[in-house]
């Protein structure tokens, strides 16, 4: 940067930079489903970012066994407008608390700081709240199969980052949106996911009963943990 604001923290990481957006949580909720196995979530007002939001959960430890098969973006590049989580089954009603964040800001404070970049995007705003990261990995370990109730057969994987979450911590679920191909067969397996309280790591499992089983190696979706304080 040859011009502007930048302000490091005591072990010389970048906290506000006047070029560079930080992840800021736009706005946050709980997420409930009532008549079907989707919960549906609408934003107060649309997310006006080119790129689409970053969708944080927490599924709730009272409804731990249900695992989410999808989530679906709502809206277009510049107009955001909401985002639906999907469970894997039918008599499954998902519950927890989301955020949603993005690489920009918005007018929050009344008193404060606020900062332009030189196009007139609003890069700053101190009463935007801050996304802190928490702990990331793409390391998954393929644990082998069982049966899941009401699923039947399943295989599954376990990520490498290992703890409990906070009160205020979620896991970005934009990463497992979509599911894997069949090793044998032209066909998509749906994936479903979730944060295993018990076990305190996430956890990805597949449940199909065709022929040839799954690919083992998943690659490297990646776990990104973060927290949103006094939530």
């Amino acid at each position: 940067m040859s011009f502007g604001l930048t302000v490091s923290n005591d072990n010389a990481f970048i906290q506000i930079d006047s070029q560079t957006p930080r992840l800021c949580s736009v706005y946050n909720g709980t997420y409930a489903a009532t008549g079907d196995r989707v919960a549906r979530v609408t934003f107060p007002a649309p997310i006006a970012t080119e790129e689409p939001p970053c969708i944080f959960i927490r599924n709730s430890p009272d409804r731990a066994n249900e695992l989410y098969d999808g989530m679906t973006i709502s809206g277009s590049a510049g107009n955001w407008t909401g985002f639906s989580i999907s469970a894997n089954n039918i008599n499954w009603r998902p519950a927890g608390k989301w955020f949603a964040a993005v690489f920009a800001s918005r007018a929050a404070a009344q008193y404060g700081l606020r900062m332009w970049s030189d196009k007139g995007a609003l890069v700053y705003d101190s009463g935007a709240a801050p996304v802190i990261m928490t702990r990331a990995s793409h390391s998954w370990t393929y644990a082998g199969s069982t049966q899941h109730p009401p699923l039947g057969n399943a295989y599954y994987w376990v990520n490498g980052a290992v703890g409990p979450l906070k009160e205020d911590e979620y896991f970005m679920i934009n990463p497992f949106s979509r599911g894997q191909l069949s090793p044998s067969l032209a066909v998509w397996n749906v994936a479903g996911v979730r944060f295993d309280y018990g076990a305190s790591r996430m956890q990805l499992f597949i449940i199909t009963n065709r022929p040839g089983g799954v690919w083992t190696d998943i690659g490297q979706p990646s776990a990104v943990f973060a927290r949103l304080p006094g939530t």
